[in-house]
């Protein structure tokens, strides 16, 4: 018995798309072996989407488990398997979905993060 009647492989979306898409999924799932401050990550925590990535420096930054998802091994499909699995099996807890919302508001404001740039770009000429 696997996840197929559990897990959706959407393909192509519009970013019109994505936030019907997040909120109707239990979990975002990304097994990236490399990434900065991945977009659709910060796009699924903002819907309140609890997280299950890879545990690379990127999703450390945001990701701490059992606070607003959880990590596995890079690389390790069975650790991600068996993760999936106990998620389908237990559900997801609502806290971690409050979190996930939380964090995306407190970091993930792009207005407010533009807004720093900008500051600092405005100092660094400042200095020239």
């Amino acid at each position: 018995a696997g996840l197929g009647d559990r897990v959706y492989f959407g393909g192509f979306a519009t970013r019109a798309d994505l936030p019907g898409i997040y909120r109707s999924a239990d979990v975002y799932v990304s097994a990236s072996h490399s990434d900065g401050s991945s977009v659709s990550l910060m796009e699924a925590l903002a819907c309140g989407k609890p997280a299950l990535v890879s545990d690379i420096p990127g999703n450390r930054e945001w990701i701490q488990t059992g606070v607003q998802g959880w990590l596995f091994k890079d690389g390790d499909a069975s650790e991600l398997a068996a993760k999936m699995k106990m998620i389908c099996e237990n559900g997801v807890e609502p806290l971690l979905s409050t979190n996930a919302r939380l964090l995306a508001e407190a970091r993930a404001n792009w207005g407010r993060n533009f807004q720093s740039l900008m500051d600092a770009y405005e100092l660094a000429l400042r200095s020239v």
